[in-house]
């Protein structure tokens, strides 16, 4: 893409959806001409529009094209897998996950993701080795489980919090 007008539009819609102006986001990737609707700077707009609408169809089906147009960008793969989790199933995400991995052996957060979606599937051994993994990779990675709404919890089950013996603090 090497047409000004048409980069100006990209990001005039990025900046309308970051404040939240989804209507306005489409309607400029819609003024562009078809060919460049389908670049991957703009199908990656369009797939965070279908993200914050909760259009998951559409947004599987968008990631799916970038995952085989831009093959080297794990955020395409985390995009598809997100969109398959709220789409189909917890099952169809970790194979999008799980394929990914081969390309990304070492990507973080995908490790992460993908313990989050074991971990539903109540797969706990698989889905502490990613988890240890992915924060071996990446400090964040431990904040984002210590901070995990929901998807973890049967990792944390297997934990139970101590509790303080008062006898062994006086040293009696």
């Amino acid at each position: 893409m090497n047409d000004p007008q048409n980069q100006m539009k990209i990001r005039a819609a990025q900046g309308y959806l970051e404040i939240g102006l989804v209507e306005d986001a489409l309607r400029e990737l819609e003024s562009l001409p078809e060919n460049e609707q389908m670049s991957n700077e703009s199908l990656s707009v369009y797939v965070e529009i279908f993200r914050e609408t909760g259009e998951w169809e559409r947004m599987e089906k968008t990631a799916q094209l970038l995952c085989q147009t831009d093959k080297q960008n794990v955020k395409r793969w985390l995009d598809c897998a997100f969109a398959r989790y709220h789409l189909d199933s917890v099952e169809s995400a970790r194979a999008t996950l799980l394929a990914a991995t081969k390309r990304f052996p070492n990507e973080a957060l995908l490790l992460f993701q993908l313990a989050c979606c074991e971990c539903q599937l109540g797969n706990i051994a698989e889905a502490k080795k990613h988890l240890n993994q992915s924060k071996k990779l990446c400090p964040i990675c431990r904040v984002l489980a210590l901070t995990d709404e929901g998807d973890l919890d049967l990792i944390w089950q297997n934990y139970s919090t101590p509790i303080l013996q008062m006898s062994s603090l006086s040293g009696s």
